[in-house]
């Protein structure tokens, strides 16, 4: 143990050498401010930016696409927050308690919580990935098919949390949510499904298109339509921006528990900062003494899954480096940036490359420490839009959301459902249908499928497979209970109340 820490101070010192330093801060700059652009994210910003990295030195160039990284995860509850868009599918659940502080004019606080949440999930993160990365890499490979599976369901599970105060609705919610995910070429045999015979529903619906729909543009029809210019605007003061130390104490909880969950949760390929964030919004939610306070705007729904979000950044990267196996689409890029500079990831890179892992470990300290002095001095810059009135900024918004959507794949058919998406999600709004189980199930569902599938074809479709893993059968259990416990506690409830009542 005392080794490994003195390898992690000697890649510090390395990685502060000038080259390194500028790398860092380049790419968290461009991380932070492509977190904020509705539409992109982690892995966008990865891939755009490796062709231009990769002619750094080697060590430089993997310590830039870092700091994309991790700068896109801090970036990304910037417009969550402000304008109730989230920059990436990870920043989904903080739009919950975050645009509902900012509408209550506590956005300078909200973006301050997020920061200091940012720091404190990256910093446990990093311990726990200093600490235990070969082992829990190992540890990792336990989950195969069949655990993941278990692992998507008990996430899709957790509809009963956060499906708002009437389950059924939020059930329905999943439900639409599960089917938008199979519009698209079938994953096993690739015949289209549901693609209204549009060749532009070929590769199903992307997420960005949806949840910009759903809660950014729906948000806007919302102001415009049924609410008074200006009732709605956002206001902070700079100050306010500063990591206040009495509400992060009052959050040390949900820190704890979201740094720890999203570090775990990100380690397994394929659960990703999503479900990471999802699981520990639940389990804060099933934590709090007052509960009904989530979703209006409380502060440990916005710290627990920015948390989660920056801790599994960097869990995603243990089963890169350690087994040459990506955790994450950003993860995935990253292993290809990797191979381009002719490193083999896996677990002969901690002894042929030491200094080189070591040194990027070292880069993802320093990063994580700077990311909170310019996300400071920048979130001003980037939540200056708050003082414009709305008349002026939703215009604006919509025309740079619409260009951001068109740009991944340069269609207008995407503009186009991103706007059908708003008025859905307006109309769901006016129901009284959260939005957050429909992306869950948009986002998790295609997983689950693909596990299912992919499972029983190697079983010649024996369904008992799924209960042969004790992983599995505890998390199977875990599910059950999460989605029964609401409607078995409705019912302890109305009998207490009968004898009341008579």
């Amino acid at each position: 143990m005392l080794e490994t820490w003195g390898l992690l101070l000697n890649g510090i010192a390395a990685a502060s050498s000038p080259t390194i330093l500028i790398a860092v801060a380049f790419g968290a700059v461009v991380g932070l401010f492509i977190g904020a652009l509705p539409g992109l994210g982690p892995t966008a910003g990865v891939a755009i930016l490796l062709p231009l990295v990769i002619g750094f030195d080697g060590t430089a160039a993997v310590a830039a696409l870092g700091g994309v990284y991790y700068g896109s995860q801090y970036g990304g509850g910037v417009t969550a927050i402000l304008l109730g868009i989230p920059g990436d599918s990870a920043a989904t659940m903080t739009v919950i308690d975050g645009y509902a502080l900012a509408k209550r004019g506590e956005a300078g606080a909200a973006l301050g919580i997020s920061i200091a949440a940012s720091f404190i999930g990256g910093l446990v993160g990093l311990i726990l990935l200093t600490t235990f990365a070969t082992t829990i890499a190992s540890a990792a490979i336990a989950f195969g098919p069949v655990e993941m599976t278990a692992v998507m369901v008990f996430a899709l599970s957790l509809v009963s949390v956060l499906g708002g105060k009437d389950p059924i609705k939020g059930l329905l919610g999943l439900c639409l949510g599960l089917w938008l995910g199979t519009v698209g070429l079938d994953p096993i045999v690739g015949i289209p499904r549901f693609d209204l015979g549009s060749a532009h529903l070929f590769d199903g619906i992307e997420f960005s298109i949806l949840a910009v729909g759903l809660f950014g543009l729906a948000e806007m029809y919302n102001t415009h339509l049924g609410e008074a210019e200006g009732e709605n605007q956002i206001r902070f003061r700079m100050r306010d921006l500063l990591p206040q130390p009495r509400k992060i104490i009052r959050c040390w909880r949900e820190l704890g528990t979201g740094s720890v969950i999203g570090f775990i949760v990100g380690v397994l390929p394929g659960a990703g900062a999503t479900a990471a964030t999802m699981i520990t919004y639940a389990v804060a939610k099933r934590m709090a003494k007052d509960p009904e306070r989530f979703g209006n705007g409380a502060y440990e729904g916005v710290a627990a899954p920015e948390a989660a979000n920056n801790a599994a950044s960097y869990g995603s990267m243990i089963p890169m480096f350690a087994l040459g196996i990506p955790g994450s689409g950003t993860t995935a890029v990253l292993l290809g940036g990797l191979l381009m500079i002719g490193l083999q990831p896996g677990p002969m890179l901690f002894q042929t490359q030491p200094d080189f892992v070591w040194t990027i470990f070292g880069s993802f300290y320093i990063g994580n420490l700077a990311l909170v002095a310019i996300t400071i001095l920048l979130t001003p810059l980037l939540a200056s839009c708050a003082f414009v009135k709305p008349g002026y900024l939703f215009p604006a918004v919509i025309a740079i959301v619409a260009f951001g959507i068109y740009s991944i794949n340069y269609s207008m058919f995407d503009v186009m459902l991103a706007m059908a998406f708003g008025v859905i999600g307006y109309v769901m709004m006016k129901l009284g249908y959260p939005p957050v189980p429909l992306i869950l199930g948009l986002i998790l569902g295609p997983i689950l499928e693909r596990g299912i599938r992919r499972t029983l074809v190697g079983t010649n479709g024996d369904p008992s497979v799924f209960f042969q893993s004790p992983i599995a059968v505890v998390l199977f259990l875990a599910s059950a209970v999460m989605l029964f416990w609401p409607l078995i506690r409705k019912q302890i409830r109305n009998q207490r109340a009968r004898p009341a009542t008579n």
